[in-house]
C-alpha cells in the first residue's frame, strides 16, 4: 500500500475503483490508498462489536427492507425498484413492531403533512405530528433582527422551534420519527434532541420543490455555476 501519511481518513465520494471491484462491495475487491474499509479494519470490527442487540435488529430489518424495495429475479443486474419511500417507511415500521410514530414537518408543507399522517393512520399507526412553528417563539429570541425576518413589517415573526418539536414527540414516547421538509439546520437540531430513531421522508429545497438532487443531476448543465466557489 502507498504511504498513508497525510492521507485523509476517508474520501469514498472520490473512489477511483469501479463499483464491481471495490473492496467494500466484494470479497476480492480492492481500494485506493485512502480506502477506509482497508485502512480502518479494526475500527469497523470495533463498531460491529459495540453494536447493541436492538441496533443489530434495526440494521437487519433495514437490510431486509432494502431488498423488499425491489422486484427481483435472482440477478443483481436486473433489480427493478417497486416502492416509493413512504411505502418503505410504513413497511419498515411494521417490521420493527412500531405502533406510534412522530411526524415532524415544515409549516410550508401542511398539505403534504396531512397526507402523510393520513397514510400512516390508514396503515394502523398512531401519529403525533408537530409543525415547525409549534411552541410559538419570536425569531428575536434567537437574536434575529427585524431586517433578517422574511416579513420585515412584523414586530415578532414566529421562529421554527425544532427543539420543541423534538421534546413534544419525546414526551409522547413515539417509537420512530419521520422528518418532512425541515430547513437546513433546523433539521439538525431536531435530530440532535430526538430520543427515538429518525428517518427523513423529504428535505427542504425552496427552489426545486423539495427535490435537492435536481441541482446535482444537472451539475453539468443548468447548475454548472456550482463548479466555481459560491
Amino acid at each position: 500500500m502507498a504511504e498513508t501519511k497525510n492521507i485523509p481518513d476517508a474520501c469514498c465520494a472520490r473512489c477511483s475503483i469501479p463499483k464491481t471491484e471495490q473492496y467494500c462491495r466484494t470479497e476480492k475487491g480492492r481500494g485506493p490508498a485512502d480506502c477506509p474499509s482497508i485502512r480502518h479494519k479494526k475500527m469497523a470490527q470495533k463498531a460491529l462489536a459495540g453494536t447493541l442487540p436492538q441496533e443489530l435488529e434495526f440494521a437487519r430489518q433495514a437490510a431486509i427492507q432494502e431488498c423488499a424495495g425491489y422486484i427481483r429475479d435472482g440477478s443483481h443486474a436486473d433489480l427493478t425498484p417497486s416502492k416509493p419511500r413512504i411505502v418503505e417507511i410504513v413497511e419498515f415500521s411494521r417490521r420493527m413492531g412500531y405502533t406510534k410514530l412522530g411526524l415532524i414537518f415544515c409549516g410550508g408543507l401542511m398539505q403534504e403533512g396531512a397526507i402523510v399522517q393520513e397514510i400512516l393512520e390508514t396503515n394502523g399507526f398512531m401519529v403525533v405530528s408537530a409543525m415547525c412553528k409549534a411552541g410559538r417563539i419570536p425569531k428575536s429570541a434567537y437574536g434575529v433582527t427585524r431586517e433578517q425576518q422574511l416579513d420585515t413589517t412584523r414586530d415578532a415573526e414566529t421562529a421554527c422551534n425544532p427543539k420543541f418539536q423534538a421534546l413534544l414527540v419525546n414526551k409522547a414516547k413515539v417509537d420512530f420519527n419521520i422528518l418532512l421538509g425541515l430547513c437546513v439546520g433546523h433539521d439538525s437540531l431536531a435530530i440532535r434532541h430526538l430520543r427515538a430513531p429518525t428517518t427523513v421522508l423529504a428535505v427542504k429545497d425552496r427552489l426545486l420543490g423539495n427535490s435537492p438532487l435536481a441541482a446535482i443531476y444537472m451539475y453539468d448543465s443548468y447548475y454548472r455555476y456550482l463548479k466555481k466557489p459560491l
